[in-house]
């Protein structure tokens, strides 16, 4: 019956579906008969996911065996669902704390360097303890740039979206997440911080914005009056020497360099809670906090901090037997060189559980309802929360993979990946709440 051409490839896309759906609807339905709600090929009879590409997997955490896979084992672009490999990263190599710093004494100075924290002084997350610390020395403050060899931005990443909060730059020993917040509290007022930059009233337009030159640290605002409640992180560019300064202007002390500076011992300053920096990367889906965390793991591992080395280690020492080769380029999913399959995803999961117990990994994610990217999503009547995912997007992309608990008492890994729309990301977002909400009722 598929020997001739007479039927259109759409119209074989869909006869083959409906044969391979229809075989496992039964199935489910003998499994559970007792269970009211559509079979899963009626789940996917849907304008809006016919004319992109859509891959999904669900697989039962309890039988340890596969639901369900509708091109699983095709690659899609991650966005933000590559932040689960930068977890699993971290909960592989980091411990319990960050590592704020390193440093040694000699003789009358203490000479410091930085892993990669991201959370020093940062706006979103106020960890001051390293500037505490060195705030308390009495000896001559000399900081050592390290083995810094990341390039400022990931690979793949787009130029034009320097100015954007959601691309600050990376570095060694990260302040104020690298960005400059401008806000106005009230109408008229602007302050900002850090102060040491300056800003200048030359831009033309009607509403108030700040944007930097593209080479330099040369900020500019529109020459209107700022409106209340306004706030903007504007990325500024980094370098030791401008560490340095905003060191200074932040302890009240004079900070020397060292430019070349070798020692086989070192002493280590904790900062905050390991699971502190990976609930902020995973729920408000921070992608600073995400590429410093790999910068962390480079330095547990004692190499050059440099996000490929952390990627390369985790893929060989821990990743070996995903099911499909994995193109994983940077820590936040910014990256559209960034490929998986939702099949990969599916056994990251699982190794995430086989890592930490769910009644830790299960809050650090988005919770449906809750908290999170998708806290407007998956809501309940009696409040109860059954997704906690990682959704991710970009300009035609959104992805949500994770653990859906059902009415039933299953407890599955997902993931639903959704590449090459033009509609809405908002519909694609409701398509995937309906399909998840009737597994989560039907199961």
């Amino acid at each position: 019956m598929f020997g001739g051409d007479s039927l259109s490839p759409m119209k074989h896309f869909f006869l083959y579906l409906f044969l391979v759906l229809g075989s496992f609807a039964c199935t489910v339905h003998r499994k559970a008969a007792s269970v009211q709600g559509p079979p899963m090929d009626t789940l996917w009879t849907s304008a809006v996911l016919g004319p992109h590409h859509t891959g999904f997997a669900l697989y039962d955490l309890g039988t340890g065996k596969p639901v369900y896979e509708y091109q699983a084992d095709k690659y899609f672009t991650p966005a933000s669902n590559t932040k689960l490999f930068t977890f699993f990263a971290g909960l592989k190599t980091l411990g319990d704390s960050v590592e704020a710093l390193r440093y040694i004494v000699r003789n009358d100075s203490l000479i410091f360097w930085g892993t990669g924290d991201p959370t020093l002084l940062n706006l979103n997350y106020g960890g001051s303890r390293a500037i505490d610390f060195l705030k308390s020395r009495s000896e001559t403050l000399v900081y050592w740039p390290g083995r810094f060899e990341q390039d400022a931005w990931g690979s793949g990443w787009a130029w034009d979206d320097y100015n954007d909060y959601y691309q600050a730059e990376l570095s060694a020993l990260p302040l104020y997440g690298n960005v400059v917040r401008f806000s106005g509290k009230q109408a008229g007022s602007l302050s900002y911080m850090p102060r040491f930059f300056e800003l200048i009233p030359d831009l033309p337009g009607n509403r108030f914005s700040v944007r930097r030159d593209f080479m330099t640290n040369d900020f500019h605002a529109t020459a209107v009056p700022v409106a209340g409640g306004y706030e903007q992180d504007v990325p500024y560019r980094t370098s030791p020497a401008l560490t340095v300064k905003l060191l200074q202007e932040a302890t009240g002390k004079s900070v020397g360099t060292v430019q070349t500076f070798s020692s086989p011992a070192y002493q280590s300053l904790r900062s905050v809670p390991s699971d502190s920096l990976y609930k902020h990367m995973l729920q408000p889906s921070d992608n600073f906090m995400a590429e410093q965390i790999l910068l962390l793991v480079a330095s547990r591992l004692e190499q050059p901090l440099k996000s490929s080395t952390a990627i390369d280690y985790v893929l060989k020492n821990h990743l070996a037997d995903l099911p499909d080769k994995a193109s994983w380029v940077d820590g936040s999913g910014l990256s559209r060189f960034n490929l998986f399959t939702p099949r990969d995803i599916i056994v990251l999961l699982t190794k995430i559980l086989q890592t930490a117990p769910r009644e830790r990994v299960f809050p650090l994610l988005a919770v449906g309802g809750k908290t999170g990217t998708i806290r407007n999503y998956f809501k309940t009547p009696d409040g109860e929360p059954y997704v906690f995912a990682k959704s991710g997007s970009l300009n035609g992309v959104y992805n949500l993979s994770g653990y859906l608990t059902t009415k039933s008492g299953k407890t599955f890994a997902f993931s639903f990946m959704n590449n090459n729309f033009v509609r809405p990301t908002s519909e694609i977002r409701r398509e995937t709440e309906r399909i998840l909400t009737a597994v989560h009722a039907q199961y």
